[in-house]
């Protein structure tokens, strides 16, 4: 069972790694057994689905009514049945992020440490070719990439009672740990697109989506620590366990859109729904020999299974042409990040219904702008595009007020995303955008190809 916490007359906590299960009598110090670890340390998924286009980013995210270039083939697939020319397109993107984990001392327990998810992805990239009656694309896209590595030492926060129980990770004290974590998803699909009417098309996009999964994290206890010492650092002589996962696994996904042409080609509504995979995964964790005073713990190992279901999505989008030059985009995007808390993931405390960790639902609010310069005399046109969005926290975190549980789970803030964005199209023939996306945590860059050729049929 994942990250499964124990819970006796006292919550023993080691690190934000693993949590020990230790009551009072008997004491741990006279057992042989292993104490449970917690196979993956849920607040290390931080899911942060990406953007696939260009222009999309630009208009801070609003495109589920405004897709109508090939891009729609991702985001919204019903809007390629507004399109009349065979299209190819690429989009790359480079993001660097920040956020902190705990890496406290005795003197300083709230000490926090600056760790870097830092990319370049090659998002999107798409053919288009409209038929008569049906509109197809092929398309390629990164929907999610995260790469971190981090190191934090041991620390005691508190006094220790004397035990070895308290030693091993004892209330308010932390292991040391070493992080290398990556998570990839890649999907390989292609989306179709009916005309039902004039005014009214329905879309579909169908997946293969590739989850690559990468966890080594070394557990370091220092057995020898007393009260009132530092443990000593991070090294093969503290090395308490060794916890693996890596695992790439295909599974199918889908999208259906819907685009609403309602009023004389100047206002659209779009609608969309994401439904993405569970992925079952299989890791490991190795013991190593580990002496503790007079008793030695020999070498084990333990398989431990892990369910990972990527949230689906359910979006409404609002693309207006005020005039000639200027548009106005707007979409709300309900994300149902609850699916990462499967029952087989839950933290329950024995003998109660309470869940110790908890992550809700979120709904995020998009909102964008695009002013077009034209130069008719040379058909070339500027597009500037502004936009904003919100992105509420969505971390795994603890659920309840228990000081260490929210030091190993802590709570994500929510970020406000701003963007902008310029591009130039000749002849409505190649367009090429760039945007540039901040936020307090971070920035991304984007740049963007697009070939059109018109076709008659």
């Amino acid at each position: 069972m994942n990250a499964q916490i124990f819970k006796s007359h006292r919550l023993w906590v080691l690190d934000g790694i693993f949590l020990l299960s230790v009551s009072f009598v008997p004491v741990y110090a006279v057992a042989q057994s292993r104490p449970p670890i917690v196979p993956l340390n849920l607040s290390y998924l931080r899911i942060n689905f990406i953007q696939p286009a260009t222009r999309q980013a630009a208009l801070g995210g609003a495109f589920i009514g405004a897709a109508q270039d090939v891009t729609a083939a991702a985001i919204n697939p019903a809007g390629l049945a507004y399109l009349r020319s065979v299209e190819a397109t690429m989009h790359q993107r480079l993001g660097h992020y920040e956020f902190d984990v705990n890496a406290g001392s005795r003197s300083n327990p709230g000490a926090q440490k600056t760790v870097t998810d830092h990319n370049f992805d090659q998002t999107f990239a798409s053919v288009f070719l409209p038929l008569r009656r049906v509109s197809i694309a092929l398309f390629h896209q990164a929907a999610l990439d995260t790469h971190y590595d981090f190191e934090t030492p041991q620390f005691l926060s508190r006094d220790s009672d004397g035990s070895a129980a308290f030693t091993l990770g004892g209330l308010g004290n932390y292991a040391g740990r070493k992080v290398n974590f990556d998570l990839e998803l890649v999907q390989d699909a292609w989306s179709v697109a009916f005309a039902i009417s004039k005014n009214l098309s329905v879309g579909a996009a169908f997946r293969v989506s590739s989850l690559s999964f990468k966890l080594d994290e070394q557990i370091f206890l220092d057995p020898l620590v007393q009260d009132g010492q530092e443990p000593r650092p991070n090294s093969q002589e503290t090395l308490y366990a060794v916890n693996t996962l890596n695992e790439r696994n295909n599974r199918l996904s889908y999208s259906f859109g819907l685009m609403n042409n309602m009023l004389l080609d100047r206002l659209f509504l779009g609608a969309v729904v994401n439904l993405n995979p569970t992925y079952e995964l299989q890791g490991n964790i190795y013991f190593p020999p580990y002496q503790l005073g007079q008793n030695r713990l020999e070498a084990a190992t333990s398989p431990q299974p892990f369910k990972l279901s990527i949230p689906d999505s359910y979006g409404l989008g609002v693309y207006y042409l005020i005039n000639s030059r200027l548009r106005f985009s707007f979409d709300l995007v309900h994300i149902e990040y609850s699916d990462l808390l499967s029952v087989e993931n839950l933290d329950v405390a024995p003998g109660g219904n309470a869940r110790d960790l908890t992550v809700a639902d979120a709904t995020e609010v998009h909102a964008g702008l695009e002013w077009l310069f034209k130069v008719p005399e040379f058909g070339f046109t500027v597009p500037m595009r502004f936009g904003v969005y919100t992105n509420p926290g969505h971390q795994i975190h603890a659920a309840g007020n228990d000081i260490d549980l929210n030091n190993l789970y802590p709570a994500a803030g929510d970020r406000l995303h701003f963007s902008f964005g310029v591009g130039a199209t000749v002849k409505s023939k190649i367009k090429l955008d760039t945007t540039m996306v901040v936020s307090a945590s971070g920035y991304e860059f984007w740049g963007s190809t697009q070939l059109s050729v018109p076709v008659d049929y």
